[in-house]
């Protein structure tokens, strides 16, 4: 049973049950780790012959991703984009051993990113990432999370901003001139009812009722249900004869607003219209 020092560190080649028996190899860092890990396996196959030291998880980062989209991933609301988005990080990484990913590693991915996307993307892919992880160690996939201790990155908080009277007055004028007539209804659905762009883009014709709208499927994954005026009513009601009342129009109102000159911040552009609907004005 040997201790013997070479180029890479110092390597233990053993026999704890003799040339008979089962033979283990392994190169460390120190002569003390060394000597720590043979006293170790010997008192391990002391207690038990058949004992083998525990195996290194090979699993791929893009193996994990898998494994959580099958169990829990695919259930939740932004199933498609979540798994897109991780999809997209692990590529961008390397597709690395998950259990060698280090913080080191991850923290130097995100610095070269922070001038091509916004901190709150980058905080919203660390949490996904963080919960795959998180998944995999409850399920025993793995046996920790190396991103545990890396911190959301700190954002200050920007006042919102919602539309003056004037500034809708030009917005509708401008998507009045628009061939998508959709993106005028949806805008307005928006301003009477405080609703997200995407819960009044993908509503249903059924959802729509005598001088109300039922929203569905929010992402708070509660029902609710805002009164409307009879004008507004009228103008949406069985504004097509398929299930959707609307065609998809985010680009029809991002022209109107481009060419409105109406200047917001970055990240308000539809949800601006949600602001405007819980404003005191």
């Amino acid at each position: 049973m040997t201790i013997k020092k070479i180029d890479k560190g110092w390597y233990v080649d053993i026999w704890p049950s003799g040339r008979s028996g089962k033979r283990y190899r392994k190169t460390l860092s120190t002569k003390g780790e060394a000597i720590r890990w043979k006293a170790w396996v010997i008192q391990q196959v002391t207690q038990n012959p058949d004992w083998e030291p525990p195996r290194k998880d090979r699993k791929h980062l893009s193996d994990c991703i898998s494994i959580w989209f099958d169990g829990h991933g695919q259930h939740l609301k932004d199933s498609k984009s979540r798994l897109q988005i991780l999809n997209k990080i692990c590529a961008e990484l390397g597709d690395p051993i998950a259990a060698e990913l280090t913080p080191e590693q991850y923290t130097q991915y995100r610095a070269a990113r922070a001038n091509q996307v916004t901190s709150n993307t980058l905080n919203h892919d660390l949490a996904y990432l963080k919960a795959v992880y998180n998944e995999l160690v409850k399920q025993g996939q793995l046996k920790a999370n190396p991103l545990i201790h890396i911190k959301r990155i700190k954002i200050d908080e920007h006042e919102l901003t919602f539309l003056t009277k004037n500034q809708i007055q030009l917005l509708i004028k401008h998507l009045k001139e628009r061939r998508n007539k959709d993106a005028l209804l949806i805008t307005k659905l928006c301003l009477a009812t405080g609703a997200r762009w995407s819960e009044a883009e993908q509503i249903t014709n059924q959802q729509i009722r005598p001088f109300s709208v039922r929203y569905t499927g929010t992402k708070s994954g509660r029902n609710r249900t805002i009164p409307i005026t009879e004008e507004l009513h009228s103008e949406i009601a069985h504004n097509r004869d398929n299930d959707r009342a609307f065609i998809n129009s985010y680009d029809a109102f991002t022209a109107a607003l481009v060419e409105s000159g109406i200047k917001l911040p970055k990240g308000q552009r539809t949800h601006v219209l949600r602001h405007t609907f819980a404003s005191p004005s």
